[in-house]
């Protein structure tokens, strides 16, 4: 799933390329990933419509077509979105944008999400979703983990507690602090939370810097790979030598989610 990494990537690429451009037309290759109005009134309401900004809330992507007007898309579990100059594999919404642009979303498994909202804002998702990392200062981020008595790897990957955050940054910033994926957030030592909390922003803003990260289906909107896999540490190295001290990844499952960590850095 892209992750807030990816899904900033998509968002500075395309604010580029299309604020202030006339969304032309719209194909509907498959109507399942629109939610809330049919199929014809998604077309109909806007088509001829200006892109006037876009930005990100977590993993969510939004265009404001008009005041009162938002264009919400979540990628979801494979999603990706192409801007190109033709209709790419698995596209199913197409947004034409004139002079041979075409902006695909494109999903192999059907699981992104398409709406048109008054108010962004109220979505159900948006209403529950936790604070961004990288909107935080370090005192805010501890006074989270205060009383919480869950795990930490999934609480950091929780939408509702911190946004954005999936597995392959978890396990990441985990590692990175040397914090056990495990540990019960309200046992960490505070100068512990401030090393993840480095962690953190500094991982997230490198991942940005390069595009994301593509260890699975996820594509820069150029339709190019993200380049911050050559920059993991344990994401999918179950079995190989640890970076830091030699000692074998290993593999558990924790929040169920696949998780890999060193033993012996992460205890």
């Amino acid at each position: 799933m892209p992750e807030l990494p990816e899904v900033q990537t998509i968002k500075e690429y395309l604010s580029e390329k299309l604020v202030g451009e006339q969304i032309k037309n719209v194909v509907i290759k498959d109507e399942r990933p629109i939610k809330g109005v049919s199929s014809e009134e998604f077309k109909e309401t806007i088509k001829s419509k200006q892109v006037k900004e876009i930005f990100r809330r977590g993993k969510l992507l939004v265009f404001k077509l008009e005041e009162k007007l938002f264009l919400a898309i979540h990628l979801r579990i494979n999603g990706i979105l192409i801007l190109s100059e033709k209709e790419e594999r698995f596209a199913r919404v197409i947004f034409d944008f004139g002079k041979n642009r075409l902006l695909n979303l494109c999903d192999s498994r059907v699981f992104a999400q398409v709406q048109l909202v008054s108010d962004w804002r109220k979505i159900p998702i948006v209403e529950k979703m936790g604070p961004e990392p990288l909107e935080m200062e370090k005192e805010e981020f501890a006074a989270l983990f205060k009383g919480k008595k869950a795990k930490i790897k999934p609480l950091l990957m929780d939408q509702h507690f911190l946004a954005g955050i999936g597995n392959i940054y978890a396990q990441e910033a985990v590692f990175c602090a040397g914090i056990n994926p495990e540990s019960r957030a309200n046992a960490i030592e505070p100068q512990r939370l401030e090393k993840l909390y480095q962690c953190l922003i500094s991982i997230l803003k490198k991942a940005i810097s390069v595009g994301g990260s593509s260890v699975d289906v996820y594509l820069r909107p150029d339709g190019t790979k993200g380049r911050y896999e050559s920059f993991l540490k344990v994401y999918q190295r179950n079995g190989q030598a640890c970076f830091k001290c030699n000692s074998q990844i290993k593999r558990i499952v924790s929040g169920g989610r696949g998780t890999c960590f060193c033993p012996k850095c992460q205890k």
